[in-house]
């Protein structure tokens, strides 16, 4: 069995469907159908088994997969790295973001196309926990998150660390008459709270926040998404607790931005990799651009 026909089943079990695969391979149904038969009969067992309309791996079509996929993976970096080497600094850079890290990426991308014409980005957004599968699935090479972020998998180092604002629309009374607030004060109010898809994040922070002061906040709605959270309180919904960077990368006239006097929590933005993996050039002069005249980074791998 070669490359192509691990490729061949490969997309394969990823789309369920010979049709399918075939499709996205940009070739007939017949000759996939008979690569399978092939591929399975050199191995000399069973891969697949229809199931209904779809097709289901086998304990060996498993093991096949999954070592499969690695290989693959290995070979794309070996290719990556080879025209790296040869072709000078040119490609596409696969990065995630999560909505609040936003801010980071335009400048870094006005630097790369002032510096490196050659380059493009695509970039995919989600949460800490979306943005990880991304990462294990090869999907991005590298993430901005926020904290807490996962180990095990990844390599790591640490952009920034931001206290947290109160952000509430100005025509609030207590907006109007203070330049900042407590967390006795927020208990009181309605509040759209920033909660993580899966795991745990600044929502259950806070929360733990408020607890030990005996407190418990009116928390009206929640969601992954700060633009959501922004225009709940543009419109009167509830006042939201957010890093100081979400404010100042969504100026609104009718909205104010206070401090919280007695919550002296951080949040901490990071940039994420996988562990052992292969970094292509692209990404490390990416990664180089948060060195330039701050402070807060360390060129350590953080493990």
């Amino acid at each position: 069995m070669d490359l192509r026909q691990l490729k061949y089943f490969i997309t394969i079990v990823e789309e369920g469907q010979i049709t399918l695969a075939a499709k996205k391979l940009n070739m007939a149904q017949p000759p996939l159908s008979q690569q399978l038969i092939n591929i399975e009969k050199e191995l000399g067992t069973k891969l697949l088994i229809r199931n209904g309309r779809t097709l289901e791996l086998t304990e060996a079509g498993e093991v096949l997969y999954k070592k499969g996929k690695k290989h693959l993976y290995n070979f794309d970096d070996i290719i990556t790295e080879v025209k790296e080497t040869g072709g000078g600094l040119r490609g596409t850079l696969n990065i995630g973001t999560a909505i609040s890290c936003i801010c980071y990426l335009p400048e870094r991308i006005h630097h790369f196309q002032e510096h490196y014409p050659h380059i493009t980005f695509k970039i995919w957004e989600g949460d800490p926990f979306r943005l990880s599968d991304y990462i294990l699935n090869r999907q991005i090479e590298l993430a901005i998150v926020r904290s807490p972020i996962e180990k095990k998998n990844f390599s790591y180092i640490s952009i920034e660390e931001e206290h947290f604002v109160c952000i509430m629309p100005n025509k609030w009374p207590l907006g109007r008459k203070s330049s900042s607030v407590t967390l006795e004060e927020l208990s009181t109010l309605p509040l759209v709270a920033l909660h993580r898809v899966n795991g745990e994040g600044i929502y259950e922070m806070l929360l733990e926040e408020f607890v030990k002061r005996g407190l418990q906040p009116k928390i009206v709605a929640e969601s992954p998404n700060i633009t959501i959270l922004l225009s709940l309180v543009e419109s009167g919904v509830g006042a939201a607790i957010l890093p100081l960077s979400a404010s100042t990368s969504y100026s609104r006239d009718n909205l104010k931005v206070l401090s919280i006097n007695d919550c002296h929590l951080t949040t901490g933005t990071y940039a994420i990799w996988l562990k052992n993996g292969y970094l292509s050039q692209i990404a490390k002069c990416f990664l180089e651009t948060f060195n330039r005249n701050n402070p807060n980074f360390s060129n350590n791998l953080i493990d």
